[in-house]
């Protein structure tokens, strides 16, 4: 299998920029890469040139051309049109990836043929023939450039990491982050709970946080449209809004709307990004490498839908996902939140506190996941009980318990909620407060 304007394509490219040398270099790492004698002359006269530190160009490559090996051909006319006709210089390292890919296509071609000779010879022994297989087989696989390994760029990497803390990003939720040391890039969190535990609003505030605090964000709302995520935004940013009555169209004042709004477009724009029409796990990842964020929102992954003949179950489904998800994030050097919903295993138990048991396909996530936490709403779970200081729970305080936390500690914190403002807060006297006073205010707006 060859290509010959591929070939020309690359010697071109070179011949143009020959600082793109180097990157061509790692997968022509042979000559009998290029299909064509003429090409594979031309390519042996860069690397000559290049050796002994002369300029490579159209005319110096012409110059230096083995004539005697191709009298026939019209040599400087040929090597000028591959410079001005089929190069494109800064596709050279994608030219000399294709022809790698051809080329072992034609060893591979060539090795298959050597096996079958092998295995039609009866006289060969059946050790040896599976000898001399495994040496053919193995000497194909080294023609594979391998991964390179840089222990200066690793320490170096590692040196940010410890004195710069450039790899962990905060939520913004302090006794969160206190247990969790933050989230890290290239790793995942899972966030889970049932429905009307808050999951969502938590999730809506870290990415708030991460926001002012100049992160890029992409948020894919997979469970609500845009329009309702951006309500619970204003909600946040409004002091006396109320996020029930911007569902039901009723807000009490718009000024403080329409302050909201200009706040977000201030502060939100270039960095968040939200998605409410993304279906599958291809499109959402191409949308993200769009954006580059620093941190991924997906919420929730239940919902993202794969293909009709895609017959393993949910299981194995969200297994590839939280995977895909895994090396993406390393690839892309961010942090992963993905949203889940709680089996209905907890409903049943007379402790209502969410464990790694009650996660949906609680295998696969625990396993993928950097830090797993859950949300818990003891005022709809345990309504009208007390707490261990004898203390009946109210509908402004929140739970995040951390089971899973790969580098630090786990543990259960309870801060400040209030649910109508979207908001979270460090404890629950500062969410009563703000309770009252936005109270207050509703008042005196209504005079």
């Amino acid at each position: 299998m060859y290509n010959e304007s591929t070939e020309r394509a690359l010697l071109g490219s070179l011949m143009i920029k020959p600082e793109n040398l180097d990157l061509a270099q790692k997968w022509i790492e042979h000559p009998n890469v290029f299909y064509y004698d003429f090409h594979r002359h031309i390519w042996e006269t860069i690397l000559s040139l290049n050796e002994r530190g002369e300029h490579i160009d159209m005319v110096t490559v012409t110059h230096n051309y083995p004539q005697k090996k191709s009298i026939d051909k019209n040599i400087a006319y040929e090597i000028t049109s591959m410079g001005t006709s089929e190069a494109t210089p800064s596709r050279a390292g994608y030219y000399a990836k294709l022809l790698h890919g051809y080329w072992l296509r034609r060893e591979l071609g060539d090795y298959s043929k050597k096996l079958s000779g092998l295995t039609e010879d009866n006289s060969n022994d059946i050790t040896d023939l599976l000898n001399d297989s495994h040496t053919l087989i193995g000497n194909l696989i080294k023609l594979q450039p391998s991964k390179e390994f840089n222990m200066e760029e690793l320490l170096e990497e590692t040196r940010e990491s410890i004195f710069n803390r450039k790899t962990n990003i905060k939520t913004g939720i302090q006794k969160f982050d206190t247990v969790i040391s933050g989230m890290t890039r290239g790793e995942i969190t899972i966030i889970a709970g049932r429905p009307a535990n808050g999951k969502t609003t938590v999730a809506a505030n870290i990415a708030r946080n991460l926001v002012m605090n100049g992160y890029r964000v992409a948020m894919f709302n997979r469970e609500m449209p845009n329009t309702e995520m951006m309500k619970k935004f204003i909600a946040m940013e409004g002091d006396t809004i109320s996020y029930r009555n911007l569902r039901h169209g009723i807000p009490a004042s718009k000024t403080k709307v329409h302050e909201a709004m200009d706040f977000i477009h201030k502060n939100y724009t270039d960095k968040l990004f939200m998605f409410d029409d993304i279906r599958t796990l291809s499109d959402t990842f191409h949308e993200i490498k769009n954006v580059n964020p620093d941190v991924v929102i997906d919420d929730h992954i239940g919902l993202i839908e794969y293909s009709s003949n895609d017959r393993r179950d949910l299981r194995h489904k969200i297994g590839e996902t939280t995977k895909q998800y895994k090396w993406l994030a390393k690839a892309e050097d961010m942090c992963v939140m993905l949203i889940s919903q709680l089996n209905r295993n907890i409903e049943y138990r007379v402790d209502a506190v969410p464990r790694l048991s009650d996660l949906a396909e609680s295998g696969n996530l625990e396993q993928d996941a950097e830090i797993v936490a859950f949300t818990h709403y003891p005022y709809i779970s345990r309504y009208g009980e007390e707490d261990s200081d004898g203390r009946i729970w109210t509908e402004n305080e929140l739970q995040l318990v951390v089971s899973k936390n790969r580098y630090g500690t786990t543990g259960s914190v309870e801060v400040g909620y209030s649910g109508d403002s979207c908001k979270l807060f460090d404890d629950l006297q500062s969410a009563t407060s703000h309770e009252i006073d936005k109270k207050q205010l509703e008042l005196e707006e209504l005079g």
